[in-house]
């Protein structure tokens, strides 16, 4: 075999091998472009799923919170101390759960509480919810209200004072108020 067959037969499986095999840069970076522009929609498109999966989250823990305080009204009833259930009014009603939200950090001040956060405000007598940064992409900056809730005690108020009086008012029952970031739970913004 001469010397330049071999180095023909060499060149030809060089350009087989160069060829046949692997990706070159360009190739590499047009997958990865394309890649990029694919995970960019799901994002657009995925990331408002985890805002409504937090106001549901919370909307649930609003509605073990009414169950539980017409749980405790019921119980206080049972045991003949339906005068008892005004001193519900104000109270934190997480203390009525059986186990509190996992995100619940107890009595503390609003600037206090991390975002995404359970927490009641003793000073105002109310559980709050701190709402965090939205999650979509095109998300408003605009500063939502956080949810918060106070017990309220229902009942017919006779003479007008305003308050509970057990020997003159009649006791409907016990609810859960929402006094504040209405829109966020029902999904809206605030105009």
């Amino acid at each position: 075999m001469s010397c330049e067959v071999a180095i023909d037969r060499f060149a030809a499986h060089r350009r087989r091998a160069d060829h046949g095999h692997g990706f070159s840069l360009l190739e590499l970076v047009v997958v990865i472009a394309i890649i990029s522009i694919l995970v960019a929609v799901a994002l657009d498109r995925l990331l408002p799923y985890m805002d409504e999966a937090e106001r549901v989250a919370v909307l649930r823990v609003e509605g073990q919170l009414r169950s539980t305080l017409v749980m405790e009204a019921a119980q206080r009833i049972v045991r003949g101390q339906s005068a008892s259930i005004s001193e519900l009014e104000g109270t934190n009603p997480v203390n009525f759960l059986l186990e509190p939200p996992k995100n619940y950090v107890g009595e503390s001040q609003p600037a206090e509480a991390p975002p995404r956060h359970w927490f009641f405000d003793a000073t105002r007598r109310r559980l709050v919810y701190r709402l965090g940064k939205a999650f979509g992409l095109d998300a408003s900056d605009e500063p939502q209200e956080d949810p918060a809730f106070a017990v309220r005690v229902a009942f017919a108020d006779t003479n007008g004072s305003g308050a509970f009086e057990a020997s003159r008012d009649e006791l409907y029952g016990v609810r859960l108020e929402r006094v504040a970031g209405a829109n966020w739970l029902a999904g809206t913004t605030a105009d």
